[in-house]
C-alpha cells in the first residue's frame, strides 16, 4: 500500500461486487442494467438539454429535477433530495444521520456496502441475522428484543435475498423506533415491494 494513504485506508474492507462477465448481448441482471437502452424520448430530452447552458454551474439544489421527482411521487420538492446515484445519496445519509452513541443496526446478509460506509465514517454497527427462509425479522428492530438501536437500515426489498417486507411491517419498525432515523432503502422497490415514502407523512 502506497505510503501516501490516510491510516483510513487500511481499516477499510473494500467493496467487492458481483462477477462483471464482458460478453457482448449479456443481460447483466445482477447490475440492475436495462437491455434495451434509453428509450428514443430520453435520448432527445438529453439532446435538447446540452445546449450552451453547459458552459454554466448547475443549480445546486436542483430544483427542477427535484420538483419532477416529488411530482411523481406525490409528495413536496421539500421532501426530495437528489445525489449523484443511490451511492452518493447514502453516503450523506450514513455521516449525517446514523451516526450515534449507540451502534447502527442493518441485517448481517444485506447490501454489501453498508459495512463499508461504517468503516469509512467511523460507525459503530451491528448486523441481525436473517430468519431461516432469509427474510427480515421485524422483532429483532424494535427495542423490546435487543435495546434501543442508534439508527437503522435495511433495504426493501432486501438485497441479495430479494425478500421484501409489507409496509404494515415497515411501520411497525418505524413507529416502534419513534427517536432515532430509521433508513428504508428503496434500491429495488420497483422489484418487487410496495414504497414506504407515505409513511413520511406521518412520521418525523
Amino acid at each position: 500500500m502506497s505510503r501516501f494513504w490516510s491510516p483510513v485506508v487500511g481499516t477499510l474492507s473494500p467493496y467487492v461486487p458481483g462477477e462483471q462477465p464482458k460478453l457482448q448481448n449479456l443481460v447483466k441482471l445482477n447490475t440492475n442494467e436495462h437491455p434495451y437502452g434509453p428509450s428514443p424520448k430520453v435520448l432527445e430530452a438529453i439532446r435538447a438539454a446540452c445546449d450552451d447552458t453547459l458552459k454554466l454551474y448547475p443549480d445546486p439544489s436542483s430544483d427542477h429535477l427535484r420538483q419532477a421527482v416529488a411530482k411523481a411521487m406525490g409528495v413536496a420538492p421539500t421532501r426530495v433530495f437528489v445525489g449523484n446515484g443511490s451511492d452518493e445519496v447514502l453516503a450523506h445519509a450514513f455521516l449525517a444521520l446514523l451516526k450515534h452513541e449507540r451502534p447502527l443496526r442493518f441485517p448481517d446478509i444485506t447490501y454489501s456496502f453498508y459495512p463499508v460506509y461504517c468503516g469509512l465514517y467511523g460507525i459503530d454497527y451491528e448486523t441481525l441475522p436473517l430468519t431461516d427462509d432469509f427474510r427480515i425479522d421485524v422483532e429483532d428492530y424494535l427495542p423490546g428484543r435487543r435495546g434501543q438501536a442508534g439508527a437503522i437500515i435495511f433495504p426493501n426489498p432486501n438485497a441479495p435475498t430479494g425478500r421484501a417486507l409489507s409496509v404494515a411491517e415497515i411501520e411497525r419498525v418505524v413507529a416502534g423506533n419513534p427517536d432515532i432515523v430509521v433508513v428504508v432503502d428503496e434500491a429495488y422497490v420497483d422489484f418487487g415491494a410496495e414504497s414506504v415514502i407515505p409513511l413520511t407523512e406521518r412520521y418525523d
